[in-house]
């Protein structure tokens, strides 16, 4: 079966609006717009079945990590005071970061690293930091979705069960890996002579 069929099999996906298929291209892959509604955990598990029958991942269940706590949205802290809000629109995402002064949007490509790119452009923007760039951003067998990003000087790695949504996970994930570069930088800042 080429990628017509597999498109046709993730079309089928009860939450999928919309699928594609681009193997040929070293930035393409399967990419999938869900529909308002969809249950984007059932949608996750039938996609991971499906690449099972492709032989793309294993067969066994993937074990869920319970240390670490599922994101919430808004994603508020009182180390943060940042919300996220990431939102479809015709062609891509509009991908939002907000503190209760500053509030910043993007419109992006409906990928996750563009996704997440944005995020982190807006995220920084609201709370007065030099951009940072994502390096990477994915979800692995174990349900949680990983987002890496540098200040150019080090790396910080970030994960978040997606069970409540990607949108939450992403939130979280990129939450904590900001975190980490924004506290790497301020003590970096307080030790220079």
């Amino acid at each position: 079966m080429g990628t017509t069929g597999l498109v046709s099999r993730l079309q089928e996906i009860p939450g999928v609006a919309h699928a594609t298929v681009d193997l040929t291209d070293a930035s393409g892959g399967i990419n999938l717009r869900l529909e308002p509604d969809a249950d984007e955990a059932v949608v996750l598990e039938k996609l991971r079945e499906l690449l099972v029958a492709y032989g793309v991942r294993s067969e066994g269940p993937p074990q869920i990590d319970t240390s670490i706590p599922a994101a919430t949205l808004p994603l508020t802290d009182a180390k943060r005071d940042v919300d996220v809000q990431i939102t479809p629109v015709s062609g891509g995402a509009r991908v939002e970061a907000a503190t209760s002064k500053v509030r910043s949007f993007r419109v992006v490509q409906a990928t996750p690293a563009a996704i997440a790119q944005g995020l982190a452009d807006a995220w920084c923007q609201v709370v007065g930091r030099v951009p940072i760039e994502v390096v990477s951003v994915g979800v692995g067998d174990d349900h949680l979705l990983t987002a890496t990003v540098s200040n150019g000087v080090m790396e910080a790695s970030g994960s978040a069960k997606v069970a409540a949504g990607w949108e939450k996970a992403l939130a979280g994930a990129m939450g904590i890996a900001l975190d980490q570069i924004f506290a790497s930088s301020d003590s970096a800042v307080a030790v220079s002579p």
